[in-house]
């Protein structure tokens, strides 16, 4: 199978990607938060005081995009960031009361999307459909870790 038109695979992910970022910007910007912010807090409510390094490995995401974004959210009062006691360097970032009051908010608008992509869908197949991406995910990852050695 190749990865041209509409048999990409690509193609159909970014496609989902570019709607679930207008979805979730829209439902989410009366909280005063935005696509690149509500998945730290949706880690965070499961990850109370968790040190910057772990939140980036945890959501893939660049550490300098995460310390910016940590920034951002606690000068809106969402989170706190101090030291380690352990390691200075480090910072242990938690969610304030703010951040804990719409984290439950921000779930509900997740659990909408997944009941969109997963309409039609049974618990087996959702996680079926799981397993394959966190697959392509693997491959994809190690293949351009390899390249770039």
């Amino acid at each position: 199978m190749h990865g041209n038109g509409d048999m990409s695979i690509g193609k159909w992910i970014s496609a989902l990607y570019r709607e679930f970022q207008t979805y979730i910007n829209n439902e989410v910007k009366d909280l005063g938060i935005c696509s690149s912010e509500y998945i730290y807090l949706v880690t965070l409510g499961s990850k109370e005081g968790v040190n910057l390094k772990s939140l980036s490995d945890e959501l893939m995401i660049d550490r300098a995009e995460t310390s910016r974004i940590m920034k951002s959210l606690e000068k809106k009062g969402f989170v706190s960031r101090e030291p380690c006691p352990r390691d200075g360097r480090a910072v242990i970032v938690r969610l304030t009361d703010r951040g804990r009051d719409v984290q439950p908010q921000i779930m509900e608008k997740l659990d909408v999307w997944t009941g969109l992509l997963s309409e039609g869908m049974s618990k087996k197949d959702v996680m079926s459909f799981i397993q394959r991406l966190e697959g392509m995910h693997t491959r994809c990852k190690n293949y351009i870790h390899q390249e770039i050695k």
